[in-house]
């Protein structure tokens, strides 16, 4: 099966649109470093870092050639945060692809020949596989269009709420 390793923003995100659960039912599995699991998940609109391990997040550990290599990439891009660097890191060293909506974070990756995943590849899947109903994403799309802390393109968002609604 396909692992994913997330950013915590993007884990926050689909919890604050509702979404977080749902991404479990997908056919792939999705990781995170240690130390952003203890660091960073910490409101999950209701949901609890457990109940995500138990939903099937993996946690994984980096090893200290890992710790370095992501110390690297934080001497030299300072404006990734040690927890960006960890999750590039465990992408980087597994061949695994990054979830994030992050412009550094994907660009670092990018340079190192990791697969990047956004957001909308997310909202896309749950789509394609019938996870939730259309109505749902819908709704969750317009709560992101609405929101003024939502850093994703509003014509993106607007491309897949009409075609949630049966607009295109």
């Amino acid at each position: 099966m396909r692992v994913l390793v997330s950013d915590a923003s993007v884990l926050i995100e689909l919890s604050k649109w509702s979404l977080l659960e749902a991404i479990f039912a997908l056919p792939c599995e999705f990781a995170v470093p240690d130390i952003l699991y203890e660091d960073e998940l910490l409101d999950l609109h209701g949901l609890t870092r457990e109940d995500l391990v138990r939903l099937g997040l993996r946690v994984e550990h980096l090893d200290p050639k890992g710790m370095e290599k992501a110390a690297g990439y934080q001497k030299r891009c300072p404006q990734l945060t040690l927890h960006d660097c960890f999750a590039i890191t465990l992408s980087a060293i597994n061949e695994w692809p990054l979830l994030s909506s992050d412009k550094r974070m994907r660009q670092t990756a990018e340079a190192e020949s990791v697969e990047v995943l956004g957001v909308f590849w997310v909202i896309d899947q749950l789509e394609a596989e019938g996870v939730v109903s259309n109505k749902t994403l819908a709704e969750a799309l317009a709560v992101m269009l609405e929101d003024p802390r939502t850093r994703l393109p509003a014509s993106e968002i607007r491309k897949r709420l009409n075609r949630m609604r049966g607009n295109d």
